[in-house]
């Protein structure tokens, strides 16, 4: 017996150590992501070309007035650049639509684009040899058809987009159709990556009326309003765009942020990856200057002393309970010292709320139904999606309130006891 095994106790050993192997790659990468958070990407290039942005204002006769608003509420901040390509009596139901856009796209290189039609889309279209009414479900899909042509060709051209919703009009009837479009504006921007930007509430009275007057910028009643009950006026438009500068600017600083992120290596090197010539490499003398190991100790010594014990025990080679041995390093000719961190906390972070299995978000699917039979699939997920990069969904796209109440359309089920709740007797 003693002789089998040890005849098979060198098969076993190398089977074990396969075995451990495998496991070390299954589990590696599931260990390296827990409490690793999403990478947190800003909507907006950080990088411009020759550090300007520049914004493109496509769109009809509003977005023609959105682009004087825009104008003077920026028109201090020398790092932005309005440009406008708007077209008063165009629209995505005008016949050169798409060439316009086109032309406006070979200009020359954006950052940004704010977009901004409707104002004469309030027609019909023709979808072959028939034309749709205004609200009709072809009429739906054929106006939805062009809005994404418009965000995806923005996209190939990596521009942030920004496209503005319509307000409450004095006509019902252009009223009614100014919400159908701000339904479908709101649909295919949600889907395509663009940021909508409701500004419906923003010009009506206290009964949700429409209104030509209302509160300005500085808070003072003022005519906001044309005579036609559709277009602004000077105060109006910038009001209007007010509502694009507060995502703007809330944009804008996160890509500050993640701009001004420390960049190791050299001068050259930093170039390289941000494409910008930082200027002449500054001489090591006028950097940093030469330290000898007689000015270094007195450094480290004072080190040792404003540290606590347990740091001081580390730093003298003796690792302290629960903490791990600092990490040193050596720039130059003296050498830093960092802090230990605990080992309890390292181990707080590892944790997942799954039991050790990685917390990686999972991501959510769109369908929709096309014409001949073919389904559009759209994938979403709070990684690679920048629009939803800081949010963590629990719940299925489908099932989550807004996208049902605002995408949708349908009406929540009341809960018992909430103001909506009128079964009897009362819960």
């Amino acid at each position: 017996m003693s002789r089998n095994v040890s005849r098979f106790s060198p098969k076993l050993a190398a089977g074990c150590a396969v075995l451990a192997v495998l496991a070390c790659l299954v589990t590696g990468p599931a260990i390296a992501q827990q409490g690793t958070p999403p990478v947190q990407r800003s909507y907006i290039n950080p990088f411009p070309t020759g550090d300007r942005y520049r914004v493109l204002v496509i769109g009809d006769s509003l977005g023609d007035g959105l682009w004087t608003g825009l104008y003077r509420t920026f028109e201090e901040d020398s790092n932005l650049e309005f440009v406008k390509r708007t077209r008063p009596n165009g629209g995505l139901l005008s016949s050169n639509w798409d060439s316009d856009l086109a032309d406006a796209l070979k200009d020359g290189t954006y950052q940004i684009a704010v977009v901004m039609y409707g104002a004469n889309d309030d027609q019909s279209i023709k979808v072959g040899k028939d034309w749709v009414k205004v609200g009709s479900e072809p009429w739906r899909q054929a106006y939805g058809e062009r809005i994404e042509t418009v965000i995806k060709k923005l996209r190939a051209a990596n521009l942030a987009i920004y496209w503005v919703g319509l307000p409450v009009m004095r006509s019902p009837t252009q009223s009614a159709d100014a919400e159908l479009m701000n339904e479908v504006f709101r649909e295919k921007t949600f889907i395509n990556g663009a940021k909508y930007i409701d500004v419906w509430n923003g010009f009506m009275d206290e009964g949700g009326r429409f209104s030509a007057y209302g509160p300005d910028m500085t808070g003072q009643a003022k005519r906001l309003r044309s005579d036609d009950g559709v277009l602004f006026t000077m105060r109006g438009n910038v009001k209007l765009a007010g509502y694009v500068e507060k995502e703007l600017r809330r944009d804008l600083a996160v890509a500050k942020q993640e701009r001004n992120i420390p960049l190791a290596g050299s001068v050259e090197e930093q170039a390289k990856v941000t494409g910008h010539d930082l200027g002449p490499v500054p001489s090591s003398e006028a950097t940093a200057p030469a330290a000898d190991e007689a000015s270094a100790k007195p450094a480290q010594e004072a080190l040792q002393n404003a540290a606590p014990a347990d740091a001081q025990a580390t730093a003298q080679g003796e690792p302290a309970p629960d903490q791990a041995a600092p990490n040193q390093s050596q720039v130059g000719e003296v050498s830093v010292v960092r802090p230990a961190i605990d080992t309890a906390l390292q181990a707080a972070q590892s944790l997942t709320p799954t039991g050790g299995a990685a917390a990686m978000p999972e991501a959510e699917m769109i369908t929709s139904e096309l014409n001949d039979g073919l389904t559009a699939v759209a994938t979403l997920s709070s990684v690679t999606d920048i629009s939803l990069a800081s949010s963590k969904p629990r719940l299925p796209l489908s099932q989550r309130p807004y996208y049902k109440v605002l995408i949708k359309g349908e009406q929540l089920k009341p809960k018992a006891g909430r103001g909506d709740d009128f079964s009897w007797p009362p819960s």
